[in-house]
């Protein structure tokens, strides 16, 4: 058994603020993650708009509506090669669940080392997994506190 195993904290040892906040980014973590795998990631998305917005610039700027084509384009490849956001929905998932911390008996910790490899399917599996046993922390009767 490894020790810092025995370090980490579990879903009984949280607060219940501590509790409500974790369901609550979570939450929003999981919104995030569907939409960017139903429709488009957030880098997909700033590129299109900044390539559309750079498009209608440079053509009401110039009146030319190849430099103003070439300008969208380099200014889609530029954004869609060098923006930091996340490109997939599981680099989206990694560092939304490296920004929480890390519990014993949380589904989603073994998601958060380098190798790990999943489908989607697993993944919003454990997401909910994690957001019930959350609900099921909440609906406990607090504990006395001892040293």
């Amino acid at each position: 058994m490894d020790a810092s195993l025995l370090l980490l904290r579990d879903f009984s040892d949280l607060t219940r603020p501590e509790l409500i906040a974790r369901a609550k980014h979570l939450d929003i973590l999981r919104a995030r993650v569907a939409y960017t795998h139903d429709n488009f990631s957030p880098r997909q998305l700033r590129a299109f708009s900044l390539a559309t917005l750079m498009l209608f610039m440079s053509y009401v700027l110039t009146d030319s509506i190849l430099f103003s084509g070439v300008a969208g384009l380099i200014t889609l490849i530029g954004v869609l090669r060098y923006s930091r956001l996340p490109m997939t929905w599981h680099t989206q998932l990694k560092d939304g669940i490296s920004r929480i911390e890390s519990l014993r008996s949380s589904p989603l910790r073994q998601m958060d080392e380098a190798n790990a490899h999943y489908d989607w399917h697993y993944a919003s599996y454990c997401l909910a997994a994690e957001i019930q046993l959350i609900y099921s922390a909440l609906s406990q009767p607090a504990r006395p506190f001892s040293a």
